[in-house]
């Protein structure tokens, strides 16, 4: 499937902290932690955030 099509199926769910001005973002419908990563570095590049995935920073698997 093409990537830009694959991104456009991405949904997103935005937790706000009024009290903190803080915001989680839970991002679903990655295909595997390759799309997750790539789509995300693109994201952050795109809204002139610097990010450096954990994936990079540590060997530690993932736990939800």
């Amino acid at each position: 499937m093409n990537k830009k099509i694959k991104d456009k199926m991405i949904t997103a769910t935005v937790f706000l902290a009024e009290d903190t001005n803080g915001m989680v973002i839970h991002l679903n419908g990655f295909d595997d932690t390759k799309h997750a990563d790539h789509f995300v570095k693109k994201l952050m590049k795109n809204s002139g955030i610097e990010y450096q995935s954990i994936l990079d920073c540590t060997e530690l698997p993932t736990l939800h």
